[in-house]
């Protein structure tokens, strides 16, 4: 092979070369242009989480495609995991229970004997340096994962499972576990995500069409 037939063929490589680098490089910033423009903002997971679970939203940062939120409710402070794209939930861990309040001692008014007045007691010092108990902070309590809900709703009622929501209501989070039945029958199975008891099982009324 001749000094020119050479280069040309060594010419002809390299632009091959680079003209498959180039090709990758906008194919990359494409996906990478795509992927970011279907990221939701935090505004709006702010708002989506906020009109699912009212409540506050102490942390909220995006991982990995998806957003993680520390959100305050009246049953505690919980850790939602919610996907990027959609802002539908992934998870929910119970980070710390709501405290619970200490009831107030009643004073009991001594009565006056006679008419006499009362004068009270100065307290002891036994008693004064006696301080109510401090409640330990409640260790975090982790949920019952999807698949478990699953296995328990399905214990409950047998049949196939359908679909699987989440949700937190005043008891606490929960899952809610659709199951299709070897009868054609639909059920709703609520599952407590603490403790993994059946809260309810609703029956679905079947389709008017079905019945024809």
């Amino acid at each position: 092979m001749s000094r020119n037939q050479t280069n040309r063929s060594f010419k002809y490589k390299a632009m091959l070369v680079a003209a498959a680098v180039l090709l990758l490089a906008i194919a990359c910033l494409w996906f990478f242009r795509k992927e970011t423009g279907t990221l939701l903002s935090k505004e709006a997971v702010e708002q989506a989480l906020l009109q699912e679970y009212p409540g506050k939203i102490e942390y909220l940062s995006q991982q990995s495609g998806n957003y993680l939120a520390e959100l305050q409710t009246a049953q505690g402070l919980y850790e939602i995991k919610l996907d990027g794209a959609t802002g539908g939930i992934i998870s929910i861990v119970q980070l710390q229970a709501a405290p619970t309040p200490v009831p107030t001692p009643e004073v009991q008014p001594t009565p006056a004997a006679s008419g006499a007045p009362v004068v009270s007691a100065a307290p002891s010092a036994g008693a004064a340096s006696a301080s109510p108990a401090v409640p330990s902070p409640s260790p975090p309590q982790r949920v019952v994962s999807e698949a478990e809900a699953v296995k328990l709703a399905l214990q409950e009622v047998p049949g196939e499972a359908d679909d699987v929501d989440t949700g937190i209501s005043e008891a606490g989070a929960f899952y809610l576990v659709e199951i299709n039945t070897s009868d054609g029958r639909e059920a709703v199975v609520q599952v407590d995500a603490i403790s993994g008891a059946i809260r309810s099982v609703t029956w679905e009324e079947p389709d008017d069409d079905d019945n024809r």
